[in-house]
């Protein structure tokens, strides 16, 4: 009898305390590569990090911040040369909060500032170069534009991992003028080459033509190499003429006196 008069009580009890828990307490759910910033009464207390956190709900309040890797696109800005010469260089930075609690405080909008620094040191980096150098990839502008922003982001809780350059857009007469710069150059290159191969085969038969006036017989390994290259293909005739001064009856061997010996003189037509 006692305990069906208490069982209104608790019953009204529980619902008070969870009535009261919902009042007072706070549960705060982080998710994976987020970090929470708890605020009392408007002042930062600490990092909550990845997980449940039961709170006071009197005067607390929490900001996430997202602690993964972002790309931010700086398209098309238009730059001058350090010849005063304008064109356009597309930038893609490669980032993440490495401390929130700075880049939430320091700055209104970290990203803006970091969009902001971006295109100033690409205007200044750019007009230290000439064009010819930033048109043929001479400068490695990503890694000079990493150095310069890194170094000021830092200050306000940034980490810049890359910045690459996607994209350098040339007026279109300066773009013509390099298409047939790069054209005479190509041509110029290949002219040289081909002289330096005529130059070498003059010099191998310059040297070839030592050797035969040095050794004559070289000639008649010559050709007989080549008979026997040749010989090789069916169906091939070949006729050769050997003058008198090249037959083996011409060159024989001087005589005892010193006078070379003529060759024999052949009977004359119609002789008897």
């Amino acid at each position: 009898m006692d305990i069906f008069r208490i069982f209104p009580l608790l019953m009204l009890a529980l619902a008070m305390g969870v009535v009261a828990y919902w009042l007072l307490v706070l549960k705060v759910v982080v998710p994976e590569g987020f970090t929470a910033l708890l605020y009392r009464q408007g002042r930062f207390v600490r990092l909550l990090n990845p997980g449940a956190h039961w709170l006071p709900r009197w005067g607390h309040d929490t900001q996430q911040v997202d602690m993964r890797q972002r790309n931010l696109t700086v398209p098309g800005q238009e730059v001058l040369s350090q010849e005063q010469v304008g064109l356009k260089v597309s930038i893609a930075v490669r980032f993440v909060v490495a401390e929130p609690e700075p880049a939430l405080h320091r700055v209104q909008n970290f990203t803006e500032a970091l969009y902001l620094v971006v295109q100033l040191a690409l205007r200044e980096e750019v007009g230290r170069h000439p064009l010819e150098e930033l048109a043929a990839g001479r400068v490695d502008l990503g890694q000079r534009l990493r150095e310069r922003v890194a170094g000021e982001v830092r200050a306000f809780g940034l980490s810049v991992e890359a910045v690459e350059v996607k994209d350098v857009m040339l007026p279109a007469d300066l773009r013509r003028a390099f298409s047939e710069l790069l054209k005479v150059k190509k041509e110029a290159q290949a002219m040289l080459e081909k002289a330096r191969g005529e130059s070498a085969a003059l010099r191998n038969l310059a040297n070839a033509a030592k050797l035969v006036e040095q050794h004559p017989s070289l000639l008649d390994l010559r050709m007989l190499q080549t008979l026997g290259g040749a010989s090789t293909t069916p169906g091939n005739t070949f006729v050769l003429g050997v003058g008198a001064e090249l037959s083996p009856r011409a060159r024989k061997r001087p005589a005892p006196g010193g006078a070379p010996v003529p060759p024999p003189e052949e009977d004359e037509p119609g002789s008897t």
